[in-house]
């Protein structure tokens, strides 16, 4: 499971908002790194969906945000998880998600005189051509992509590829999402603030 996490130190504040009632500062710390922890979770999004070829939706499902919770003293602390291993999905994903779904009515007649028209292909990064795999079938009711071992129709293999959990954890990503949160962290925090002291006066 690989996760990064979104700590603040913000004692100053929250016993400030402490002195006013007790627990204000507390709500106010958690909604913000919870906040900041979603918006963190749209922005990885982004940033994925900028190299692979995935769904929007497929993300939502497995980039998983850990709520806040009390690690230490006054540090508050979130988790944004790339794909945990929740359900058996595990760190690789099968190809039928990156699957060609249509093809023009051109790259149809290159494909039939090539014979390759009833060979699948996919597309896994933005950047660069689709991927062959000679041989490749899909089924269990259409969700997964198999390939036979030998000559014979057993055994078979799914055919596994790059996973979320290595798009989320790339150098550029990390360290993109990282800068975002020191970025916008203090301007969350602080819409937090205003809006628990004025839920208090």
């Amino acid at each position: 499971m690989l996760t990064f996490e979104v700590k603040t130190n913000i004692q100053d504040t929250i016993k400030k908002l402490e002195e006013m009632q007790r627990g204000l500062g507390d709500k106010a710390a958690r909604s913000a790194v919870n906040k900041c922890a979603d918006q963190a979770k749209t922005q990885m999004s982004r940033l994925i969906r900028e190299d692979y070829n995935i769904s929007a939706a497929l993300l939502r499902e497995r980039l998983v945000v850990r709520k806040s919770f009390r690690s230490d003293g006054m540090r508050i602390s979130a988790a944004l998880i790339g794909n945990p291993n929740a359900g058996g999905k595990g760190r690789s994903m099968n190809v039928i998600h990156f699957l060609e779904r249509s093809v023009s009515m051109a790259e149809a007649k290159r494909r039939r005189r090539g014979g390759t028209l009833d060979q699948l292909h996919f597309k896994i990064k933005r950047q660069g051509g689709k991927v062959r795999i000679p041989g490749a079938f899909i089924a269990n009711a259409g969700r997964t992509v198999f390939q036979r071992e030998g000559k014979g129709r057993l055994p078979i293999k799914p055919v596994q590829t790059i996973g979320i959990p290595q798009m989320f954890n790339t150098k550029k990503n990390r360290t993109a999402i990282v800068a975002w949160i020191n970025a916008n962290l203090p301007r969350i925090m602080d819409h937090e603030v205003q809006h628990y002291l004025r839920t208090f006066r």
